[in-house]
């Protein structure tokens, strides 16, 4: 039973990884694609170049943005399969235990 619940959280791992490198992939390219139609916006080229500044920004910051959520999603998939772990596996109780429980 423990062995399955571990295999089944690195699955799961696995595909958040997957679903996390997607997602990294996928604002990397939609940052870059709106901070380069930026003048489409407005046609002053402050605002402009602040736009489009602002947006590559946050696309370098994707990186760390992305890596930050899939560590928070890894260490909540590792503590669900710890608590299904411990609580499927159960605990059998020594006669000791059960005697000495008002103490």
């Amino acid at each position: 039973m423990q062995l399955g619940i571990w295999m089944l959280a690195f699955v799961a791992i696995a595909v958040w990884s997957l679903i996390a490198w997607a997602g990294d992939g996928l604002l990397d390219w939609t940052t870059d694609w709106a901070a380069d139609n930026a003048d489409k916006v407005s046609s002053v080229p402050e605002i402009v170049e602040w736009l489009s500044w602002g947006l590559r920004s946050l696309g370098n910051a994707s990186e760390i943005i992305v890596l930050i959520v899939w560590a928070i999603g890894s260490i909540l998939i590792i503590a669900a399969a710890g608590l299904a772990n411990r609580f499927l596996a159960g605990r059998k109780a020594k006669l000791s235990d059960i005697t000495q429980w008002r103490r």
